[in-house]
């Protein structure tokens, strides 16, 4: 599987603005390709990308605190230092609300395992 087959049409704009992002925020950060989603990983997983229709994909996030917004699908506690984010993405920009938040490097340092 790769980026064309997973994210064709609208969807690839959004995975080319999450890949940029997310991979450039250090060399060390691996992409990982599935049958169904993109995910990106340093010494633990923290940054998912799945498809759920032709038009909408699921970005889910692990960092250590929970975070709110209007545009957050939901937030799932799964251990005292694990908070789940999961937000619907319809566009390049969906992805740039969630970087000017600076989530990217917060869920980044989550899979770096440093707080």
């Amino acid at each position: 599987m790769d980026a064309e087959q997973l994210f064709p049409g609208a969807l690839r704009e959004i995975y080319d603005a999450l890949s940029a992002r997310v991979l450039g925020l250090g060399d060390e950060i691996v992409e990982q390709f599935s049958k169904t989603q993109v995910s990106y990983g340093a010494a633990r997983k923290f940054v998912w990308l799945t498809p759920v229709t032709t038009s909408k994909a699921l970005l889910t996030m692990d960092m250590w605190d929970e975070h709110h917004g209007s545009f957050l699908r939901s937030v799932i506690r799964f251990r005292h230092d694990k908070y789940t984010h999961q937000i619907d993405v319809r566009t390049a920009a969906d992805i740039e609300t969630v970087a000017a938040l600076g989530w990217f490097e917060e869920s980044a340092a989550w899979g770096r395992k440093h707080r």
